[in-house]
Protein backbone atom coordinates (compact mmCIF):
# COMPACT_ATOMS: atom_id res chain seq x y z
CA UNK A 1 0.00 0.00 0.00
CA UNK A 2 1.35 3.44 -0.91
CA UNK A 3 1.51 6.05 1.83
CA UNK A 4 -0.41 9.24 1.08
CA UNK A 5 1.72 12.37 1.56
CA UNK A 6 0.17 15.50 2.97
CA UNK A 7 -0.48 18.37 0.60
CA UNK A 8 2.51 20.60 1.44
CA UNK A 9 3.38 23.88 -0.28
CA UNK A 10 6.10 22.00 -2.15
CA UNK A 11 3.61 19.40 -3.38
CA UNK A 12 1.04 21.99 -4.46
CA UNK A 13 3.72 24.00 -6.25
CA UNK A 14 4.89 20.92 -8.09
CA UNK A 15 1.37 19.94 -9.12
CA UNK A 16 0.77 23.42 -10.52
CA UNK A 17 4.00 23.38 -12.55
CA UNK A 18 4.11 19.73 -13.61
CA UNK A 19 3.22 19.18 -17.23
CA UNK A 20 3.40 22.88 -18.04
CA UNK A 21 5.86 23.77 -20.72
CA UNK A 22 7.36 26.48 -22.87
CA UNK A 23 6.63 27.46 -26.44
CA UNK A 24 8.51 30.43 -27.80
CA UNK A 25 9.73 32.79 -28.95
CA UNK A 26 8.45 30.82 -32.00
CA UNK A 27 6.64 27.48 -32.23
CA UNK A 28 8.98 25.18 -34.12
CA UNK A 29 7.46 21.79 -33.29
CA UNK A 30 7.17 19.31 -36.15
CA UNK A 31 4.38 16.77 -36.60
CA UNK A 32 5.56 13.23 -37.33
CA UNK A 33 3.26 11.80 -40.01
CA UNK A 34 4.95 8.36 -40.28
CA UNK A 35 4.67 7.03 -36.76
CA UNK A 36 5.55 3.48 -37.81
CA UNK A 37 9.20 4.45 -38.40
CA UNK A 38 11.81 3.87 -35.68
CA UNK A 39 12.24 5.47 -33.19
CA UNK A 40 8.86 7.20 -33.39
CA UNK A 41 7.06 3.86 -33.31
CA UNK A 42 8.33 3.38 -29.73
CA UNK A 43 6.87 6.70 -28.51
CA UNK A 44 3.59 6.02 -26.72
CA UNK A 45 0.39 7.93 -26.14
CA UNK A 46 -0.61 7.13 -22.55
CA UNK A 47 -4.23 7.65 -21.51
CA UNK A 48 -5.24 7.59 -17.85
CA UNK A 49 -8.63 7.26 -16.17
CA UNK A 50 -8.71 8.54 -12.59
CA UNK A 51 -12.20 7.19 -11.99
CA UNK A 52 -14.43 9.65 -13.82
CA UNK A 53 -14.23 7.89 -17.18
CA UNK A 54 -12.27 10.73 -18.75
CA UNK A 55 -9.01 9.76 -20.44
CA UNK A 56 -6.18 12.23 -19.79
CA UNK A 57 -3.11 12.15 -21.99
CA UNK A 58 0.58 11.75 -21.24
CA UNK A 59 3.53 10.41 -23.21
CA UNK A 60 6.06 7.63 -22.76
CA UNK A 61 8.42 5.33 -24.63
CA UNK A 62 8.77 1.56 -24.97
CA UNK A 63 12.21 0.56 -23.67
CA UNK A 64 11.45 -3.19 -23.84
CA UNK A 65 8.59 -5.29 -25.27
CA UNK A 66 6.42 -4.85 -22.16
CA UNK A 67 7.88 -1.81 -20.36
CA UNK A 68 7.07 1.87 -20.96
CA UNK A 69 9.18 4.63 -19.42
CA UNK A 70 7.31 7.80 -18.44
CA UNK A 71 7.03 10.52 -15.78
CA UNK A 72 5.93 9.54 -12.28
CA UNK A 73 3.31 12.28 -12.18
CA UNK A 74 1.63 10.61 -15.18
CA UNK A 75 1.12 7.53 -13.00
CA UNK A 76 0.45 8.97 -9.55
CA UNK A 77 -1.44 12.20 -8.82
CA UNK A 78 0.02 13.77 -5.68
CA UNK A 79 -2.99 16.00 -5.05
CA UNK A 80 -5.54 13.22 -5.56
CA UNK A 81 -3.13 10.91 -3.69
CA UNK A 82 -3.79 7.99 -5.99
CA UNK A 83 -2.96 6.33 -9.26
CA UNK A 84 -5.36 6.11 -12.20
CA UNK A 85 -7.70 3.14 -12.27
CA UNK A 86 -6.83 2.43 -15.90
CA UNK A 87 -3.78 3.19 -18.04
CA UNK A 88 -3.99 2.59 -21.80
CA UNK A 89 -0.83 2.51 -23.93
CA UNK A 90 -0.77 3.13 -27.71
CA UNK A 91 2.70 3.18 -29.34
CA UNK A 92 3.17 5.12 -32.55
CA UNK A 93 -0.31 6.60 -32.46
CA UNK A 94 -0.89 8.78 -35.52
CA UNK A 95 -4.20 10.50 -34.79
CA UNK A 96 -7.49 10.08 -32.94
CA UNK A 97 -8.50 7.02 -34.95
CA UNK A 98 -5.18 5.47 -36.01
CA UNK A 99 -3.16 3.24 -33.69
CA UNK A 100 -0.89 1.20 -36.02
CA UNK A 101 0.17 -1.24 -33.30
CA UNK A 102 -3.04 -1.26 -31.30
CA UNK A 103 -3.62 -0.33 -27.66
CA UNK A 104 -3.03 -2.36 -24.51
CA UNK A 105 -4.22 -1.66 -20.96
CA UNK A 106 -1.42 -1.66 -18.40
CA UNK A 107 -1.21 -4.44 -15.84
CA UNK A 108 1.18 -2.65 -13.47
CA UNK A 109 2.69 0.77 -12.85
CA UNK A 110 5.64 1.83 -10.71
CA UNK A 111 7.00 5.18 -9.56
CA UNK A 112 10.20 6.13 -7.74
CA UNK A 113 9.86 5.65 -4.00
CA UNK A 114 11.08 9.20 -3.30
CA UNK A 115 8.33 10.62 -5.52
CA UNK A 116 5.48 9.36 -3.35
CA UNK A 117 7.49 9.75 -0.14
CA UNK A 118 6.91 6.23 1.19
CA UNK A 119 8.47 5.89 4.66
CA UNK A 120 9.90 9.33 4.27
CA UNK A 121 13.14 9.87 6.19
CA UNK A 122 14.05 13.06 4.38
CA UNK A 123 12.15 15.66 2.31
CA UNK A 124 10.67 14.18 -0.83
CA UNK A 125 12.47 15.12 -4.03
CA UNK A 126 9.55 15.09 -6.39
CA UNK A 127 11.24 16.87 -9.28
CA UNK A 128 14.43 14.86 -9.23
CA UNK A 129 12.56 11.54 -8.88
CA UNK A 130 9.72 12.18 -11.31
CA UNK A 131 10.13 8.91 -13.22
CA UNK A 132 7.95 5.84 -13.53
CA UNK A 133 7.37 2.67 -15.46
CA UNK A 134 4.30 1.02 -16.98
CA UNK A 135 4.14 -2.71 -17.52
CA UNK A 136 1.79 -4.19 -20.10
CA UNK A 137 0.70 -7.86 -20.03
CA UNK A 138 2.15 -8.71 -23.44
CA UNK A 139 4.17 -7.22 -26.32
CA UNK A 140 2.81 -5.27 -29.24
CA UNK A 141 2.89 -7.13 -32.53
CA UNK A 142 5.42 -5.98 -35.14
CA UNK A 143 7.45 -4.03 -32.60
CA UNK A 144 10.81 -5.64 -31.94
CA UNK A 145 13.25 -2.72 -31.76
CA UNK A 146 13.53 -0.38 -28.80
CA UNK A 147 15.67 2.58 -27.82
CA UNK A 148 18.44 2.00 -25.33
CA UNK A 149 18.96 4.01 -22.17
CA UNK A 150 22.15 6.00 -21.72
CA UNK A 151 23.56 7.73 -18.62
CA UNK A 152 25.91 10.36 -20.07
CA UNK A 153 28.63 11.88 -17.93
CA UNK A 154 28.95 15.63 -17.51
CA UNK A 155 31.72 15.59 -20.11
CA UNK A 156 29.50 13.73 -22.56
CA UNK A 157 26.66 16.20 -22.00
CA UNK A 158 29.12 19.04 -22.62
CA UNK A 159 30.07 17.40 -25.91
CA UNK A 160 26.39 17.14 -26.88
CA UNK A 161 25.90 20.83 -26.10
CA UNK A 162 28.99 21.68 -28.16
CA UNK A 163 28.12 19.76 -31.31
CA UNK A 164 24.80 17.94 -30.97
CA UNK A 165 21.07 18.14 -30.38
CA UNK A 166 18.53 16.53 -28.11
CA UNK A 167 15.03 15.63 -29.30
CA UNK A 168 11.75 15.30 -27.45
CA UNK A 169 8.82 13.50 -29.09
CA UNK A 170 5.38 13.05 -27.60
CA UNK A 171 1.69 13.89 -27.63
CA UNK A 172 0.98 17.54 -26.70
CA UNK A 173 -2.57 18.34 -25.64
CA UNK A 174 -2.77 21.54 -27.68
CA UNK A 175 -2.62 19.60 -30.95
CA UNK A 176 -5.24 17.23 -32.44
CA UNK A 177 -5.79 14.20 -30.22
CA UNK A 178 -3.31 11.40 -30.77
CA UNK A 179 -0.92 13.31 -33.05
CA UNK A 180 2.82 12.94 -32.49
CA UNK A 181 5.05 16.03 -32.41
CA UNK A 182 8.80 16.53 -31.90
CA UNK A 183 11.37 19.29 -31.63
CA UNK A 184 15.17 19.37 -31.35
CA UNK A 185 17.50 21.89 -29.72
CA UNK A 186 20.93 22.14 -28.10
CA UNK A 187 20.70 21.32 -24.37
CA UNK A 188 21.00 24.37 -22.12
CA UNK A 189 22.40 22.86 -18.92
CA UNK A 190 22.13 20.18 -16.29
CA UNK A 191 22.56 19.23 -12.67
CA UNK A 192 23.28 15.80 -11.24
CA UNK A 193 19.63 14.76 -11.69
CA UNK A 194 18.03 17.30 -14.06
CA UNK A 195 18.33 18.38 -17.68
CA UNK A 196 17.42 21.88 -18.88
CA UNK A 197 16.59 22.85 -22.46
CA UNK A 198 14.56 25.04 -24.79
CA UNK A 199 13.03 22.10 -26.65
CA UNK A 200 9.40 23.10 -27.10
CA UNK A 201 6.63 21.07 -25.49
CA UNK A 202 3.12 21.51 -24.12
CA UNK A 203 1.00 19.69 -21.51
CA UNK A 204 0.63 16.08 -22.59
CA UNK A 205 4.32 15.88 -23.47
CA UNK A 206 5.20 14.82 -19.92
CA UNK A 207 6.91 11.44 -19.91
CA UNK A 208 8.30 11.93 -23.42
CA UNK A 209 11.76 10.52 -24.06
CA UNK A 210 14.66 12.95 -24.36
CA UNK A 211 17.02 11.36 -26.85
CA UNK A 212 20.34 12.05 -28.49
CA UNK A 213 21.91 10.50 -31.57
CA UNK A 214 25.71 10.60 -31.30
CA UNK A 215 26.27 9.86 -35.00
CA UNK A 216 24.12 9.88 -38.11
CA UNK A 217 24.13 6.10 -38.45
CA UNK A 218 23.72 5.29 -34.79
CA UNK A 219 20.40 4.60 -33.10
CA UNK A 220 19.26 7.31 -30.69
CA UNK A 221 19.70 6.78 -26.96
CA UNK A 222 17.37 8.05 -24.23
CA UNK A 223 19.22 10.38 -21.85
CA UNK A 224 16.25 11.83 -19.97
CA UNK A 225 12.50 12.03 -19.37
CA UNK A 226 10.64 15.27 -20.01
CA UNK A 227 8.66 16.27 -16.92
CA UNK A 228 7.98 19.98 -16.52
CA UNK A 229 8.25 23.59 -17.57
CA UNK A 230 7.15 26.94 -16.16
CA UNK A 231 4.06 29.14 -16.19
CA UNK A 232 3.35 32.78 -16.94
CA UNK A 233 2.03 35.39 -14.49
CA UNK A 234 -1.51 33.99 -14.84
CA UNK A 235 -0.35 30.42 -14.14
CA UNK A 236 -0.68 29.27 -17.76
CA UNK A 237 1.81 27.41 -19.93
CA UNK A 238 3.44 29.67 -22.48
CA UNK A 239 2.17 29.39 -26.04
CA UNK A 240 0.08 26.25 -25.57
CA UNK A 241 -3.37 27.82 -25.84
CA UNK A 242 -4.93 30.61 -27.87
CA UNK A 243 -5.15 32.90 -24.86
CA UNK A 244 -1.48 32.53 -23.90
CA UNK A 245 1.59 34.33 -25.18
CA UNK A 246 4.77 32.81 -26.52
CA UNK A 247 7.57 32.56 -23.99
CA UNK A 248 10.23 35.26 -23.92
CA UNK A 249 13.82 34.19 -24.67
CA UNK A 250 15.65 32.48 -21.81
CA UNK A 251 12.81 30.30 -20.56
CA UNK A 252 13.61 26.60 -20.18
CA UNK A 253 11.85 23.28 -19.84
CA UNK A 254 13.35 20.49 -17.77
CA UNK A 255 13.36 16.76 -17.23
CA UNK A 256 14.84 13.92 -15.22
CA UNK A 257 18.37 13.03 -16.25
CA UNK A 258 19.16 9.36 -16.78
CA UNK A 259 21.90 8.47 -14.31
CA UNK A 260 23.02 4.94 -13.35
CA UNK A 261 20.61 4.88 -10.38
CA UNK A 262 17.60 5.84 -12.51
CA UNK A 263 18.62 3.35 -15.19
CA UNK A 264 18.88 0.52 -12.66
CA UNK A 265 15.47 1.41 -11.20
CA UNK A 266 13.56 1.36 -14.49
CA UNK A 267 15.34 -1.71 -15.86
CA UNK A 268 14.42 -3.66 -12.72
CA UNK A 269 11.47 -2.03 -10.90
CA UNK A 270 11.38 -4.85 -8.34
CA UNK A 271 14.99 -4.39 -7.25
CA UNK A 272 15.74 -3.77 -3.58
CA UNK A 273 18.35 -1.58 -1.93
CA UNK A 274 18.96 -2.21 1.77
CA UNK A 275 15.86 -4.47 1.90
CA UNK A 276 13.62 -1.76 0.41
CA UNK A 277 12.31 -1.62 -3.13
CA UNK A 278 13.48 1.43 -5.06
CA UNK A 279 10.25 1.61 -7.06
CA UNK A 280 6.74 1.50 -5.59
CA UNK A 281 3.92 -0.29 -7.35
CA UNK A 282 0.88 2.03 -7.66
CA UNK A 283 -1.27 -0.06 -10.02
Amino acid sequence: MVAKPAASDELVGFAQAADYAVIGPADNRVQQPDTTRFPFNTVCHIERDFGDGRLRGCSGVLIAPTFVLTAAHCLYNLLLRRAPGRIIVSPGRRDRDTTPFGSIEASRAYVAREFVGVRRRRPIHIRTHDYGLVRIPGPFGRLDRFMRLSAPTDAELAAIRHRGLITIAGYPGDRPVGTLWWHSEIPSGWTRRRLFYTVQTCPGHSGSPIWHRSAAREAPAIIGIHTSGIVDEQGRSYGCHRDTVLAPPGMMNSGVRIIPEVMADVLDPERKLVRERRMVRVL
